[in-house]
């Protein structure tokens, strides 16, 4: 599809859609409206024709005011403290004379009633129906419900109220067969209590045989049969096909038949139990049918109208698009592909003008920009490579004599029997900033390394429930020196083994655990595993009670250099890298790092892990070989020995045994490297990659593991040897006894590493 047709589809639609959109929004409500407008037309001629019923109501009310004024009706109905039978009758006879002369021609009123306070009938008369009389009767007329008596009785102030219609459809008194009741209460206007109730009863029956072609419906469907009314056989809702549904919503309505035949319903009248008497009237539906049928023709032809002249308009301007459109896309093209200076040269309108010239500078600005950034990529590229240089020669100049400078301030301080305390103190001062330093260094290495994705992961087989254990134990007397706990919680339902790299994760919860002893001051720090939600298979968490970390602080203290706040540097120490790290060592691990805190309740860290993140890799094959010692006369050859260029690693916490190997192993131009623990072999052996030799003392690091941890990180060949008594090493390639004179260590050696002698 060529980019003109685009253009002519989109403003086309552009045009047509708000249009067909108001003409969809507006046209079923003018239709609505005009239907509205009809139907409320027959009902204003309906509600005509019943006009009279709301007049005659009107004189109904001001009529039952007055009865409940003259003459006394306290006197008729016995109430005010009147206690002579003989003063009540008088009266009733007198106020029967006076109703006869009142109500005379009043004779759609047929029942007047009186109720005492309680709503007890004691006094009324009736309509004599072949003497129009007002006599009284030995029935009392129909009694209101309680529930419409009630307001009654409550009145305080003078009021007019109106009770249902009653319908009873089985009398043969048409006064009587549709009526409605006015009730008024007696004494409030005079400042007293109500103290009884005036009931009117009103025929209405008229209104209803009125017009025969009325239809008058119960809200059951059944046509009323009231005497006097036009007798239907049948029910409305079987005539009248879904008027039941619509008679649930007691609303006007207009119902339409397949016949033709239309039939607007109101709910005129509400009878005693609640529910609307309907009225139905046909009415002639052609007018509407033919009005909305003009309405809908012109609208069809102002569309079409509109459409025509939408798609001439919108053919010329995608032409004239397209032109410019498809110069602006090679134009484009020529400034990103070949960051050349392209000018816009158009003709038209001022804004179309103005807006060419600006693309032309802007293609200019953009290809100079283009060159400029090229030009500082490649110096960017080079300065990494430079950080990355320097990092790995600063490593390498630090770390040996950060080394020495731990090593000998320890052996200061255990065989310096003649130094004064403040010495000593300076001595551990000395051990402890080389230590801070010494980790500093390693922090920054791991970032650097991190940053160059040259930190992958060793994935192995690991025990989680091991590695746990092993680390509670390592850390708690860091924690008892500080009078804090330290607990272990695991979950046994939670997945024991997973493939993964133990290292590493001994690495981000022993930051987990230097935080919780660095901000805990008293209570308990809790070392915990339980089962974690998909993606994941475990949670390892770390839970102390310490000052805590503020919600906005969350997120910072994961970044590299940063702490909750720049007190928290000066006061409690640190370089704000090992939650960086930490972050960086969970994504490595396939995992991620979450953290639950609020400031004075403590703070919780947790890593979760999946079950397996990348391969195993297979463990390197070691061999043993059996050693003998030399003879004292070959010592003086042994001093003698050159391995100049190899590398060493000497792994043991004996001061002494340290010194002797350091000294034996650098007298023949090997460059060592002490480490006390597993956490400095691990440290030492992802900096210092070229490793030749390594020696363990027993009991510091398992030798198997020590072995394997070794062998995966070079592809050198290693010679491993045991520091011990005992010749069955599991994981040792050679073990000699700590007290092996040097040319036993330097026929070891040269067997491995042939070399010339000095």
């Amino acid at each position: 599809m060529s980019l003109r047709t685009r253009i002519l589809l989109f403003l086309f639609s552009f045009a047509l859609v708000p249009l067909a959109a108001a003409v969809i929004i507006n046209l079923p409500l003018v239709l609505d409206r005009v239907e509205l407008f009809y139907r409320q037309a027959f009902l204003q001629n309906l509600r005509a024709d019943f006009s009279d019923l709301d007049a005659h109501l009107a004189s109904r009310d001001e009529m039952i005011r007055l009865l409940a004024k003259l003459p006394e009706p306290g006197m008729v109905l016995g109430a005010g403290g009147v206690a002579d039978p003989v003063q009540v009758d008088q009266a009733r006879v007198k106020y029967v004379e006076w109703i006869n002369r009142i109500l005379r021609d009043q004779l759609d009123i047929v029942d007047i009633l009186f109720l005492d306070k309680d709503a007890l009938a004691r006094f009324w008369l009736s309509r004599n129906a072949e003497t129009r009389r007002w006599e009284p009767t030995t029935q009392a007329p129909y009694l209101p419900q309680r529930k419409y008596l009630e307001p009654v009785l409550q009145a305080t102030t003078p009021a007019v109220f109106l009770t249902p219609v009653v319908v009873d459809e089985k009398t043969a008194d048409l006064a009587r067969a549709i009526t409605l009741q006015l009730l008024t209460p007696l004494g409030p206007d005079e400042g007293k209590p109500t103290y009884g109730v005036v009931v009117m009863t009103v025929d209405i029956g008229g209104l209803v045989r009125r017009d025969p072609g009325t239809l008058w419906v119960h809200d059951d469907g059944r046509y009323l049969s009231a005497p006097g009314v036009t007798q239907r056989s049948g029910n409305a809702f079987h005539e009248f096909s879904g008027l039941s549904k619509m008679f649930a919503r007691r609303k006007l309505f207009m119902w339409e038949g397949d016949d033709g035949k239309t039939v607007i319903w109101v709910p005129l009248l509400r009878t005693e139990d609640d529910k609307p008497l309907w009225v139905g009237r046909y009415v002639q539906e052609k007018p509407l049918r033919e009005l909305r049928d003009a309405i809908i023709l012109r609208v069809l032809v102002i569309i079409f109208v509109l459409v025509v002249v939408i798609g001439i308009i919108a053919r010329l301007v995608a032409t004239r698009l397209e032109r410019h459109g498809t110069e602006l896309f090679k134009g484009i093209q020529r400034i990103v592909g070949k960051a050349e200076a392209v000018q816009f040269n158009w003709h038209g309108s001022p804004e179309l003008v103005q807006l060419g010239r600006n693309l032309s500078v802007l293609s200019e600005t953009h290809a100079r920009n283009l060159q400029e950034l090229q030009g500082h990529a490649r110096a960017l590229e080079e300065s990494n490579r430079y950080k990355s240089e320097f990092l790995s020669n600063v490593s390498h100049e630090l770390r040996t004599p950060l080394n020495s400078i731990l090593l000998l301030s320890k052996l200061l301080v255990k065989e310096g029997q003649d130094l004064s305390d403040e010495q000593r103190q300076q001595l551990k001062v000395i051990h402890e900033a080389s230590a801070d330093l010494r980790g500093l260094i390693d922090n920054i290495l791991d970032l650097s390394r991190i940053e160059a994705g040259k930190l992958l992961p060793n994935i192995e087989k690991v025990d989680l429930h091991g590695l746990l254990q092993e680390l509670a134990e390592l850390m708690a007397p860091q924690f008892g020196e500080k009078g804090l706990k330290l607990e272990l919680q695991i979950d046994p339902q939670a997945m024991q083994w997973i493939s993964t790299d133990a290292d590493k994760i001994k690495q981000v919860l022993k930051n987990f655990l230097s935080n919780s002893l660095k901000f805990t001051f008293e209570g308990k720090v809790i070392l915990g595993m339980e089962a974690a939600d998909e993606p994941y298979a475990v949670r390892l968490w770390v839970r102390d009670t310490g000052i805590g970390i503020p919600e906005d602080k969350q997120k910072l203290i994961f970044e590299a250099f940063r702490q909750a706040d720049g007190s928290t540097r000066r006061r409690y120490g640190g370089t704000g890298l090992g939650l960086s790290i930490s972050r960086e060592l969970a994504q490595i691990l396939c995992g991620e790092i979450r953290v639950e805190s609020r400031t004075g309740r403590g703070s919780e860290f947790s890593l979760l892990l999946p079950t397996e993140c990348g391969e195993t890799p297979q463990p390197k094959t070691l061999f043993f070989e059996e050693q003998g010692e030399g003879s004292d006369a070959d010592e003086m050859a042994a001093a003698e020995a050159d391995f100049s260029g190899r590398r060493a690693l000497l792994v043991e916490q004996d001061i002494d045994l340290l010194l002797k190997f350091s000294k034996m192993l650098e007298s023949w131009n090997i460059e060592v490297f002490a480490a006390g623990d597993e956490e400095e072999v691990r440290e030492t052996l992802a900096d210092e990659s070229d490793i030749d030799i390594v020696m363990a003392g027993e009991g510091i690091v398992a030798w198997r593991r020590l072995a394997e941890m070794v062998g995966g990180s070079t592809a050198n060949s290693i010679l491993f040897i045991g520091l011990s008594d005992n010749p069955q090493i599991d994981g040792a390639e050679v073990v000699v006894s700590p007290d092996v004179n040097a040319h036993t260590l330097m026929s070891i050696l040269q067997q491995r590493f042939p070399t010339d002698r000095r």
